[in-house]
């Protein structure tokens, strides 16, 4: 019988359906709630630093996390496991409704793939949408002059930054991280799949 495919590590379907499907909808409407602030802001005080930059950050990170957002849901559709078909076909490991299986489990497979593929850009976008996110505020944070509010803005600014590098950083190496387990824990899998000649 075919060897299914599976995400490693096994959780990363429900993670990245959490993600996408309540971070990310959050994310992108503070983002818009965020430019919505800045372009109703008082053309003639000076509210803002960069107007122009701080909209163009933000309306890119909506665009960014509302493609993950749709990525995620067309990818949705063809993540599914060997329960999942058991649950909706009744068939068993009978020899008649075995050659059926078969052809199921080479269509998880299969779907596995398209999945893979979609979601992996639904991350990609996400991850973006998330930077761009913490560069849009940090543009919005820079004090426009040199009044008294501007040593605490520049700090919060400061901040901001700082912890949008360790976020780029830190997804970095998680990427890293995973596709190693990915390769290692692959190779494991296929070792086991292969037929014992003993058997």
């Amino acid at each position: 019988m075919a060897l299914l495919r599976a995400p490693v590590p096994l959780g990363y379907g429900h993670a990245s359906k959490e993600a996408h499907s309540i971070a990310a909808p959050l994310l992108t409407g503070a983002a818009l709630a965020l430019a919505g602030v800045v372009a109703g802001a008082d053309k003639d005080k000076k509210t803002f630093y960069w107007p122009g930059v701080s909209l163009l950050m933000l309306v890119a990170t909506s665009m960014a996390l509302l493609a993950s957002i749709q990525l995620h849901y067309y990818s949705r559709q063809f993540f599914y496991s060997r329960q999942d078909i058991h649950d909706w076909y009744d068939l068993d490991d009978s020899p008649e409704d075995e050659a059926q299986l078969t052809r199921l489990y080479a269509w998880q497979g299969d779907d596995y793939k398209r999945w893979a593929r979609n979601n992996n850009w639904a991350v990609r976008f996400f991850n973006a949408g998330t930077v761009l996110l913490g560069l849009g505020i940090v543009t919005v944070l820079l004090p426009p002059d040199g009044g008294q509010q501007a040593p605490c803005r520049w700090a919060a600014a400061g901040l901001v930054l700082l912890c949008t590098v360790a976020e780029a950083a830190w997804t970095l190496a998680t990427f890293r991280k995973n596709t190693q387990l990915r390769r290692r824990r692959g190779s494991t899998l296929s070792a086991i799949a292969k037929p014992r000649e003993n058997a």
